[in-house]
């Protein structure tokens, strides 16, 4: 998936492509991949929505192609069954690779089915907060809860306007006490939101994966409405920077926010 974080230069580059296609100019876009062998590249709409969205827009306009680049231990580039790249018959090299640059003979596909879900606007989301000290708050009809510092993960789902959702949730102050996590987002460090645009609601199986890896419940937090036993969980340390947690968020974004299984 590309991009990893929303690219307004790589939007405005794809519109100006778009334009000068309409002005009778072939244009394309090559997308080299750095990573394993992939099976297929999608456009990034968890991270970078309105670039998914204008690749499905303008996919008659600007051809798309992608490849995989395979890098060696020592940081070299090659590509397995490759053709060399070359200009009046002289070796030429694409910017910061090592050697004689190439492409693939086998292009990775490129899935442009799902650029409508980003514009949809809907899906399931996790935030990541972290409470720098304990604190006692009262969390609606739930009452006084105990939250001891560390960094929790709450699981949400929006089935329409799943940014406006999210950017509300972030808001610390002027906005009416709602739902469970707006008692607890005043007291947080920092907040980081983790959209997955997506056809069906997650919310739940999210809280199930999170269970799974011993992430803490806070008792009926944000799950009054369903069978769960909470929809937040606490972790002693970052869970960004754990395999674990990070299977999950690359499982449920690259495969079943898409129905991939």
């Amino acid at each position: 998936m590309f991009p990893d974080a929303p690219s307004l230069r790589a939007l405005k580059h794809l519109e100006e492509l778009a334009e000068l296609s309409g002005q009778g100019y072939k244009t394309h876009v090559i997308f080299m991949i750095m990573h394993g062998r992939p099976e297929r590249f999608i456009p990034n709409l968890h991270s970078d929505p309105a670039f998914a969205a204008a690749l499905g827009r303008f996919a008659g306009q600007v051809e798309c192609r992608a490849y995989a680049l395979h890098v060696d231990e020592n940081g070299k580039a090659g590509l397995a069954g490759c053709v060399e790249i070359t200009s009046n018959g002289n070796r030429t090299g694409l910017a910061g690779l090592a050697g004689p640059s190439s492409i693939g003979d086998a292009e990775v596909p490129i899935d442009l089915s799902h650029t409508k879900l980003a514009e949809s606007d809907s899906g399931s989301y996790m935030m990541l907060l972290r409470l720098e000290h304990r604190a006692e708050i009262a969390v609606g009809s739930l009452g006084a809860i105990a939250f001891e510092s560390g960094w929790y993960i709450y699981c949400g789902s929006a089935k329409k306007g799943l940014s406006k959702r999210v950017a509300r949730h972030q808001k610390k102050t002027g906005k009416a006490l709602h739902w469970h996590i707006d008692y607890l987002v005043p007291y947080a460090a920092s907040i980081k939101v983790l959209p997955l645009y997506s056809y069906a609601n997650l919310e739940c199986s999210l809280a199930e994966a999170l269970a799974g890896i011993k992430g803490a419940a806070v008792q009926h937090f944000g799950s009054t409405d369903c069978g769960c036993t909470s929809h937040l969980f606490h972790f002693d340390s970052d869970p960004m920077k754990t395999k674990e947690f990070l299977d999950i968020l690359f499982l449920f974004r690259h495969r079943k926010s898409l129905g991939l299984g």
